[in-house]
Formats: structure tokens, C-alpha cells, sequence
């Protein structure tokens, strides 16, 4: 990728208060794009903006964005367009991760997994699409996160892993049906990395309900956020410009080390 190459692009990264989304935000911050930071929990983002602004944004904003609400989703993606001229890479980081038996779990934990993880993905993908008026000059992408659970689902995870590889699937179809705007759409699948999210499962406590995450990977450590980050600009950059319809692992070789049963 070349080192310029967001230089003055506009980027909404949503589920950017924390971990994986942070991470994202800064990077593309680093390359010189303008970055809209957008979560439900806006106490996290205090002073964000200026953080990205001294990593290097060209311009940086943050709000709102609950993408369980089209309305709310649809205008806090109007908001970043007016702020910035226009969209022309969208990441969804947002996701949440509810453990136990599947005949155990609550029905609203059950549907808050969904709601969030793929219906969330496929609220934010409409409003964003209308904004990313693709073509052969100028690259324009929409990149989700997915799990390696949505490629290897382990016990006490089943709705999370459900969520994912419905998420997945979306993917794959979205792909199809804007390929010839020419906006591309794909998927990360990480295995754990350490973020808020995992941290509280990172022991063995009667609270993970025999859940375990997958943890070391072969190469010998978990994953940072900042190395889905990395992941997440190749898939908006010029060089995956032929990829879409993917979900790609970025685990460190976990999934691949996984017996098949």
C-alpha cells in the first residue's frame, strides 16, 4: 500500500470507541484521512477526535451511532458525509459477545447478539451505500468483522458464532449484488485479540459458562488490535481493489491449527 494512499479520504469507522475500531481509526488516522469515530458508547470517545487529529487525520469527528436503529445509523452516517464532502470507505467493528448454552440463554441475550452483530452490519451497510458512488477512479469499500468462530464455532459461543457466520454470509451476497459499482465488500475473521471485549473471558471464572477463547495462536501470542487494524486498510486499499465477497482470517494461523471433528 502506498504510504499516501488515504491521504484526504473520508472513513466512518463504527464500534470505534474501544479496541478493534479504535485501532482502525487511528491507522487510517496515520495515513492522512479524514475519520469519523462513531459508537453507542460516547463517553469512550471524549477527546478522540483530537487524538486522531495528532495521529495525523486530515479532519476527525465523532458521534453517535447505535446500529441497532436505521434512523440513528442513517443519520449519523449523513452527519460524517456533510462533514466531510462525502464516504468512501465504511469499517464495521461493532459487535458484542454473549456466552453460554444454547439452551440456557436468555432470548434478549440471544437477539442483542444478532441485532448487533449482523442486522447492525447490514443497517450500516444501507446507509452507507447510497453515499459510496464507486468507479474505476476511486476506490470505495465496505469491510465488516466477522470471528473465527463463524469459521470454527466452539461450545458456549453458538449465538456469537451464528451472528458471525450470518454476517458472513452477507458479506458474500452484498458483494455480489454492488459489484458493479465497483464497491467491495469483505469480512476480517480474528481469532482472539486482546480487546475489552475479550479481557473478561481471558481466565477460567464460572461467569464464561465453560466458554474458552481460542487464545495463543500458532505463532505464539494473541492478536493486538492493531494487527486486524492493518488488515482493515488492505481491504479498502488499491491493492485488494479485485478482492471482495471474503471473509479473511487474520488469526495468526489459529483456525488453520483447529481439528476438524
Amino acid at each position: 500500500m502506498s504510504s499516501d494512499e488515504f491521504q484526504g479520504r473520508s472513513i466512518a469507522v463504527l464500534g470505534a470507541a474501544s479496541g478493534i475500531g479504535r485501532a482502525t481509526a487511528l491507522a487510517f488516522a496515520r495515513g492522512g484521512a479524514k475519520v469519523a469515530a462513531l459508537d453507542v458508547n460516547t463517553d469512550r470517545l471524549d477527546g478522540f477526535a483530537d487524538d486522531l487529529r495528532a495521529s495525523g487525520a486530515g479532519d476527525a469527528l465523532t458521534g453517535v451511532s447505535d446500529v441497532r436503529d436505521s434512523t440513528a445509523t442513517n443519520a449519523a452516517i449523513q452527519a460524517v458525509v456533510d462533514s466531510f464532502g462525502g464516504l468512501d470507505h465504511m469499517t464495521f467493528t461493532s459487535g458484542i459477545l454473549r456466552v453460554g448454552s444454547l439452551m440456557d440463554m436468555p432470548e434478549a441475550e440471544f437477539d442483542d447478539v444478532f441485532d448487533v452483530n449482523m442486522r447492525g452490519f447490514w443497517i450500516a451497510a444501507r446507509a452507507a451505500v447510497p453515499h459510496l458512488q464507486a468507479g474505476p477512479e476511486r476506490r470505495r469499500s465496505i469491510t465488516a468483522l466477522s470471528s473465527a468462530a463463524a469459521i470454527r464455532p466452539k461450545a458456549s459461543s453458538g449465538a456469537y458464532a451464528a451472528s458471525k457466520i450470518a454476517l458472513s454470509h452477507l458479506v458474500r451476497v452484498m458483494s455480489v449484488e454492488l459489484a458493479s459499482t465497483g464497491i467491495t465488500v469483505n469480512a476480517i475473521a480474528p481469532a482472539t485479540v486482546d480487546t475489552p471485549m475479550t479481557q473478561p473471558f481471558m481466565g477460567e471464572t464460572n461467569a464464561n459458562h465453560g466458554y474458552r477463547l481460542s487464545g495463543t495462536s500458532p505463532m505464539g501470542r494473541i492478536a493486538q488490535p492493531e494487527d486486524i487494524a492493518e488488515a482493515c486498510l488492505f481491504l479498502s486499499a488499491q491493492a485488494s481493489a479485485y478482492i471482495t465477497g471474503i471473509t479473511m482470517p487474520v488469526d495468526g494461523g489459529s483456525t488453520a491449527a483447529m481439528p476438524r471433528s
